[in-house]
C-alpha cells in the first residue's frame, strides 16, 4: 500500500515539473509588443505603415525565436498581417482592407522576409469578435490558450497574445504537439493520463479504448462511446480543485474493470489545464490493496475500539472529578460571598442609619435656628419671608431625605401608601408655582394645563399625596433641568372605570382566585397582587392621567427604557447636569405602587423634548348636588382656591364663543400659555382675543371701541326684551345630568352689563411700559360709558434683578395686581370678576385673597420666593400697588408654659440650644442633660431630695423632652431606669421622646414598651409640644 502511494505521488510530481520546465512562450509575445510600441511610438497603422514597420519586426521574431511556427499582428480595424511555417515552406497571410472578409496569401523569402510570387486571395480566419482576441485586447498582461494554426493540416498551437497601445494584438504560437511529446515521456506505471484545458480542448488521453474525457469549469467526467455511437458518463463531474493541495480522485468502471481517477489542475506555458490519471484496480495499487485491505481494516478496528474505550472511561473520570471540585468551589465561593454579602449590608445598613440620623438631627437644628430667627425678624420684612421659604425648603430637603431612604423599602417591597383626603387640583398648582420661579430663571414657562377640566370636577380625593407630589416634583425637575427653551406643559385628566372592567375584575377576583387558592397550598403569592389592585376595585375609585411634556433635549429612542432603570443616565443629555440616575426608578416603583405605570409617549414628527406620561388610581370623594346648589354663590364669591376648582370644574362645556357677553383680552408673553388659556375661557363660553405684543393689542382695542360705538344707539327697550330673553335662553340650556352639571344661579344671569364688560390681562413680560401705558388709558377714557377691568399679571422673580427699573416704572392704569404665573387658582380668581361669575361680589374675594409662597426644591433651587396678593384699585384714578398679605397668628398674652419645669435630655448641642430657647421664650423652666446617664442621675437625685425634706411627693419636673439616640445612655434605657425608680416613690413624669428619624411601626412599639408617654420629631416646635401637652392632660 505504501509502495503503491510512493509511484502515485512520484508520478504527480513527474507532471507538474514537466509543466514547469516548459519554455516561458508568454514573454517572447511580451517582448515583442513593447518593442513594438516603442518603434511604432504612436503611429497611424495604416496597411503600408504594417508592412514597413510591423512586418519586418515580425519576421525577425518568427526568424529568431526557437519553436515558434506563426506570428501574427491583428488589428481592431481587421488588417491582419501574419508569418507561418506550412510544411517546408515560410507563407505569409494578410488583409490589406479594412474589416474584409478577403485575405491574401503569399510565399515569403527565409532569407529577406521579402514577399514574392503571386498572391493567392482565401477566406478571413479570424473576426474582431473572436475569444482569444477580445480577451488579449482586455488583458494587460500576455493572454494563453490553445487555437488551431493556419497552416493546412490546421495544427494546434499554443497561442500567447498580447494587445499594442489598444489598436491590436501580436500573437506567437508555438506547437503544441511539442508539449505532448513532453507529457507523453513520463512513466505513468500502468496508469492511463489525460491532459486537457479548462475550455474542454483534449491535448493528451493514452490507453483507455472507447472513453472521452470532458472537462468544464475546474470539473472533470469520463463517458463512454456505446456501440450505437451515444456517450454514457460513467464517472460523474469531479472537482479537480483541491484546497489541501492533494488532487482529487474517484472511482469508475469502464467495460467491467474497476479504476481509481486522481485530478488536478495544471499550468503549462501560461495555458490553464486539467490533467487525470486512471489506475486499475487490479494493477500494483490493486493488488496491494487487495491482500491488506481486510486485514489492516481488522486491525484499525481493533485499535479504534481499544482507544475509544479508554478514551471514554477516562473523560468519565475527569468529568465526574471536575464536577465534584467545580461543586466544592462553588460552594465555597458562595458561602463566603454570601458571608461578605450579608456583612456589607449589614454595615451598610447600620452606616446609612447613623448617617441618615445624624443629618436628619442637622437638618432639625437648622430648622429650629430658623424658627428662632424668623420669630426676631420683622414681620412682613423680606428678611421675614425668606426666613419662610429658607424653612420651606429645609423641609423638603428633610423629605427628598425620607424618600431616598424609602428607595430601600420599594426594593425590600416594605413601602406603604399613606392616605389622606386632599384638594389634587391644588397640589398640581402648588406643585407646577414652585417649579415656576426656577423655569422663569432658565427662560422656559411652566404651565399648568386644565385640558378638559375634568380634574377640576373631580378633586378631592384620597390617597397618598406626599408620593403624588414626590413623583410630579421629580419628572418637573428632570424637565426644568433638560430644557434650555420653550415651554414645560403639565396636563391631568380623570378616567372614570367603565363597568365592564368592573365586571371582569369581580368574576376574575371570585372564580379565577378560588380556583388559584385550590390549586396552589402556598396563597402568600397572591396577597401582593391583590393588594395592588384593591384601588382599582373599589367602586370610587377612578384613573388619573397625569403628563409632564417639555421642549428640551429629549430621549432618543434605544434609551427610553434604560432611563427608569436605577443609577441610569442618558450620557447625552446628562452631560454637565449632575445627579445619580435614581430619581426616575424611584418615580417608576411610586407609580407602581399606586397601581400605575409610567411610559415615554412618542411626539409628532418634528416636535422637540419628552413627554413623560403615568395613571395612577385614587378614591373619590364628590360633594353633594344640594350642598352646590344651596352653596353656589358662597362658593364663587367667598370661596377658597379649592373651592373654586370645583366651581370652574363645572362650567367648562364645548367652546361656543357668545356672539354677545363679556370679553377677554389675553397679552400673555409665553405662546404655550396664551393657547391653553384661550382654549380654557372659551371653554367657559366667554368670546377671547389672545396676542402676543403691543400692536396686536392696539388693533384689537380699536375693533372693540368701534363695536360699542355702534352698540350705544341700540334702545333701552331693545335691551330689556334682549336681557330678557337671554336670561329665558341660559335657563333653557341647564341640563339634568345631575350633580355634574349643575351651574349656581349667577351663571344664568345675562344683564346689559355683561354683555359690555371687557377684561384685560396684561403680562409684564408681553411688552414695554412705554406701549402699554398710554395704549390701555387711552382706551378707558374712549369707553366710559362701559365697564373696563384691567388685571396686571407681576412677576417677583424677575423684579429681583430689575429694581431700578421698577422703581421709575410709569404708573400703569389697572385694577388688580397678581403676581405670576397665570394658571389655576390665579386664573379663575381672576375670570371671577366676569359678570357671568359673579363679578359684582368678587372686592370681598379679592380682598381676602391669602398669601401664596412659591419654592423650589433641589440642587439648582432658586432661593427667590413669589408671593401672589391680589388688590382691588379704586376706579378713578386707577393706581398701581403692590400689595402682600401675610397670614396672622394671635399671640396669647400669657405665655402657656408659664410656671413649668422642663428636663431637656439632648446630646446635640444645637438642637439642645433651640429647644431652650424655644421654652425659655415660652415662660418655661429648663434644665439641659446631655445623656440618658445624667438624666436618670438628675431625676433621682431629685427624688431622694425631696424624700430627705419629708415634703409630699411633687413631681420634679412637669415634662421630660427625651432624645431617644445618645452616646452614653439612649433615651429608652435612661427611661427604663427612671420608671423603675419612680415606682419607689409612686409619681409618674410624663416623658416625651425626641427622634429625627420619622416613627415607624418598631419605633412605635418601642417607645410605648419603654414607658414614653408620647412622640415629637425634631426640631422642637412649641405648636406640637402644646398639642402634647393638652392631650395628656386630657388623659
Amino acid at each position: 500500500m505504501l509502495q503503491s502511494n510512493e509511484i502515485r505521488n512520484k508520478t504527480f510530481s513527474q507532471v507538474e515539473t514537466t509543466a514547469r520546465l516548459l519554455p516561458p512562450f508568454n514573454l517572447s509575445a511580451s517582448n515583442l509588443a513593447r518593442a513594438l510600441s516603442s518603434s511604432l511610438n504612436g503611429t497611424d497603422l495604416s496597411f503600408p505603415a504594417i508592412q514597413t514597420k510591423v512586418a519586418p519586426a515580425l519576421f525577425l521574431a518568427f526568424s529568431t525565436i526557437p519553436l515558434v511556427s506563426q506570428v501574427s499582428y491583428v488589428g481592431l480595424d481587421g488588417l491582419v498581417f501574419s508569418f507561418y511555417n506550412d510544411e517546408d515552406q515560410t507563407l505569409a497571410v494578410f488583409s490589406n482592407t479594412s474589416f474584409s472578409s478577403t485575405w491574401y496569401t503569399q510565399p515569403v523569402n527565409r532569407d529577406t522576409g521579402k514577399l514574392y510570387g503571386q498572391a493567392i486571395s482565401l477566406n478571413s480566419m479570424i473576426t474582431a469578435n473572436t475569444s482569444w482576441f477580445e480577451k488579449a485586447l482586455n488583458s494587460t498582461l500576455a493572454y494563453s490558450s490553445l487555437e488551431t494554426g493556419w497552416n493546412k493540416a490546421q495544427d494546434l498551437l499554443i497561442l500567447n497574445s498580447v494587445a499594442i497601445y489598444g489598436r491590436g494584438v501580436i500573437a506567437i504560437g508555438f506547437p503544441a504537439q511539442m508539449i505532448i511529446n513532453h507529457f507523453l515521456g513520463i512513466d505513468f506505471h500502468s496508469g492511463d493520463f489525460s491532459l486537457a484545458t479548462d475550455n474542454g480542448q483534449v491535448l493528451v488521453q493514452t490507453n483507455l479504448p472507447g472513453t472521452q474525457i470532458v472537462v468544464y469549469n475546474g470539473t472533470v467526467s469520463v463517458q463512454v462511446i456505446k456501440l450505437t455511437g451515444d456517450l454514457e458518463n460513467v464517472s460523474g463531474n469531479h472537482s479537480c480543485r483541491a484546497n489541501d493541495g492533494k488532487p482529487g480522485h474517484f472511482h469508475m468502471n469502464i467495460m467491467g474493470m474497476k479504476h481509481i481517477c486522481y485530478c488536478s489542475t495544471l499550468e503549462f506555458a501560461g495555458v490553464q489545464s486539467v490533467y487525470m490519471l486512471a489506475f486499475p484496480t487490479n494493477g500494483l495499487e490493486g493488488m496491494v490493496q487487495g491482500n491488506s485491505n481486510l486485514v489492516l481494516a481488522f486491525l484499525v478496528l481493533m485499535f479504534v475500539i481499544i482507544v475509544a474505550s479508554l478514551c471514554i472511561f477516562l473523560i468519565l473520570i475527569l468529568r465526574a472529578a471536575r464536577r465534584e471540585m467545580f461543586l466544592c468551589s462553588a460552594l465555597i465561593k458562595q458561602k463566603d460571598s454570601t458571608q461578605q454579602a450579608e456583612r456589607k449590608s449589614m454595615n451598610k445598613s447600620l452606616a446609612f442609619a447613623s448617617a441618615s440620623h445624624d443629618v436628619r438631627a442637622s437638618l432639625a437644628a437648622i430648622i429650629g435656628l430658623i424658627e428662632l430667627c424668623h420669630e426676631d425678624a420683622p414681620p412682613k420684612s423680606e428678611l421675614a419671608a425668606n426666613l419662610v421659604q429658607i424653612n420651606t425648603c429645609t423641609r423638603d430637603l428633610l423629605g427628598i431625605l425620607n424618600s431616598v431612604l424609602d428607595t430601600t423599602k420599594i426594593e425590600a417591597g416594605k413601602m406603604q401608601l399613606e392616605e389622606e383626603e386632599f384638594n389634587l387640583a391644588q397640589v398640581l398648582e402648588d406643585v407646577v408655582d414652585m417649579y415656576y420661579p426656577i423655569g422663569m430663571k432658565k427662560g422656559i414657562d411652566v404651565v399648568l394645563d386644565p385640558c378638559d377640566g375634568s380634574i377640576l370636577k373631580i378633586h378631592h380625593v384620597k390617597g397618598d399625596r406626599g408620593k403624588l407630589k414626590q413623583i410630579l416634583c421629580n419628572l418637573l425637575s428632570n424637565s426644568v433641568k433638560f430644557t434650555s427653551e420653550g415651554h414645560i406643559s403639565v396636563r391631568a385628566i380623570v378616567k372614570k372605570t367603565s363597568k365592564e372592567k368592573a365586571i371582569i375584575a369581580s368574576n376574575r377576583n371570585g372564580l379565577l382566585n378560588c380556583l388559584s387558592r385550590l390549586c396552589y397550598k402556598n396563597n402568600g403569592s397572591f396577597n401582593a397582587l391583590d393588594d395592588l389592585h384593591t384601588v382599582q376595585q373599589n367602586p370610587n375609585s377612578m384613573e388619573f392621567v397625569f403628563e409632564v411634556d417639555d421642549t428640551g433635549k429629549g430621549i432618543s429612542k434605544d434609551k427610553q427604557k434604560s432611563v427608569f432603570e436605577n443609577f441610569v443616565q442618558v450620557k447625552e443629555t446628562a452631560l454637565g447636569q449632575g445627579g445619580c440616575g435614581l430619581g426616575l426608578g424611584i418615580v417608576q416603583s411610586l407609580v407602581r405602587l399606586m397601581g400605575g405605570e409610567i411610559k415615554i409617549v412618542d411626539k409628532e414628527h418634528g416636535e422637540r423634548g419628552t413627554c413623560f406620561r403615568f395613571n395612577i388610581f385614587l378614591a373619590t370623594r364628590e360633594p353633594e348636588c344640594t350642598d352646590i346648589e344651596e352653596h353656589g354663590n358662597y362658593m364663587l364669591n367667598n370661596s377658597p382656591s379649592s373651592d373654586i376648582h370645583q366651581h370652574f370644574g363645572r362650567l367648562v362645556r364645548s367652546p361656543a364663543p357668545r356672539s354677545e357677553g363679556s370679553q377677554v383680552i389675553l397679552l400673555l408673553a409665553g405662546e404655550e400659555r396664551r393657547r391653553i388659556s384661550k382654549k380654557w375661557i372659551e371653554n367657559l363660553g366667554i368670546k377671547v382675543s389672545a396676542v402676543k405684543q403691543g400692536k396686536e393689542l392696539f388693533h384689537v382695542l380699536e375693533k372693540i371701541k368701534q363695536k360699542l360705538d355702534l352698540c350705544q344707539f341700540s334702545s333701552s327697550d331693545k335691551s330689556a326684551s334682549n336681557d330678557s330673553n337671554s336670561g329665558a335662553n341660559d335657563g333653557a340650556s341647564a341640563t339634568k345630568d345631575g350633580c355634574d352639571h349643575a351651574v349656581p344661579h349667577c351663571k344664568k344671569s345675562n344683564s346689559r352689563s355683561s354683555s359690555n364688560f371687557i377684561l384685560i390681562v396684561i403680562d409684564a413680560g408681553a411688552g414695554p411700559f412705554s406701549e402699554l401705558c398710554p395704549l390701555v388709558s387711552n382706551f378707558r377714557k374712549d369707553i366710559q360709558n362701559s365697564l373696563c377691568k384691567v388685571v396686571w399679571l407681576d412677576n417677583r422673580v424677575m423684579r429681583h434683578t430689575n429694581s431700578e427699573q421698577e422703581e421709575n416704572r410709569p404708573t400703569l392704569p389697572c385694577d388688580h395686581i397678581l403676581s405670576k404665573p397665570f394658571h389655576g387658582s390665579r386664573l379663575y380668581h381672576v375670570l371671577g370678576l366676569l359678570p357671568e361669575f359673579g363679578g359684582a361680589h368678587q372686592y370681598k374675594m379679592i380682598s381676602e385673597a391669602a398669601q401664596v409662597v412659591q419654592y423650589s426644591i433641589g440642587p439648582n433651587a432658586s432661593n427667590e420666593f413669589t408671593t401672589t396678593g391680589v388688590h382691588l384699585g379704586t376706579s378713578s384714578p386707577p393706581q398701581l400697588q403692590k400689595i402682600v398679605i401675610h397670614e396672622c397668628h394671635e399671640e396669647s398674652s400669657e405665655k402657656p408654659l408659664s410656671g413649668k419645669k422642663v428636663l431637656v435630655v439632648e446630646d446635640n448641642p444645637v438642637l439642645s440650644m433651640v429647644a431652650v430657647a424655644t421654652l425659655c421664650k415660652n415662660g418655661a423652666t429648663v434644665e439641659v442633660c446631655e445623656n440618658g446617664q445624667e438624666a436618670f442621675d438628675q431625676v433621682c437625685k431629685a427624688l431622694r431630695d425631696q424624700s430627705k425634706e419629708g415634703h409630699s411627693m411633687t413631681l420634679p419636673y412637669d415634662i421630660i423632652l427625651m432624645d431617644c439616640e445618645m452616646t452614653v445612655m439612649s433615651g429608652f434605657e435612661a427611661t427604663k431606669l427612671i420608671r423603675a425608680e419612680e415606682k419607689v416613690y409612686g409619681v409618674h413624669i410624663p416623658i416625651i421622646a425626641l427622634t429625627a428619624n420619622p416613627l415607624t411601626e418598631e419605633s412605635s412599639k418601642t417607645i410605648d414598651d419603654v414607658g414614653m408617654d408620647s412622640h415629637l420629631t425634631k426640631p422642637l416646635l412649641i405648636g406640637q409640644l402644646l398639642n402634647v401637652i393638652k392631650l395628656m392632660e386630657c388623659k
